[in-house]
């Protein structure tokens, strides 16, 4: 499968949140927000929801709902292999 920029910005982080502890799934708004504020170009949520179920029906992600049936995601295995594929290529 094919990673867009997106994409690969949203495995970095969620891989990142883990790597400082952060362990349960991270609501899509709060993803926003960071991905946000970290770019100059704003993100559109509906861009934002199509990457993750992509990155989802690709076994890269894990789809949560809490109470509230707020959407929320987290790394697969396979996701967390991909992200450090990603950072090891950033710093080569």
């Amino acid at each position: 499968m094919r990673i867009s920029e997106l994409q690969r910005k949203v495995l970095l982080v969620l891989s990142e949140l883990e790597a400082r502890g952060h362990d349960s799934p991270l609501p899509v708004m709060q993803l926003l927000k960071l991905l946000n504020s970290a770019s100059s170009k704003d993100i559109y949520d509906t861009n934002l929801r199509t990457s993750l179920h992509t990155l989802h029906r690709n076994g890269l992600l894990h789809k949560y709902r809490n109470a509230s049936l707020n959407l929320a995601f987290s790394l697969t295995e396979t996701g967390r292999r991909r992200a450090a594929a990603i950072r090891y290529e950033l710093v080569l």
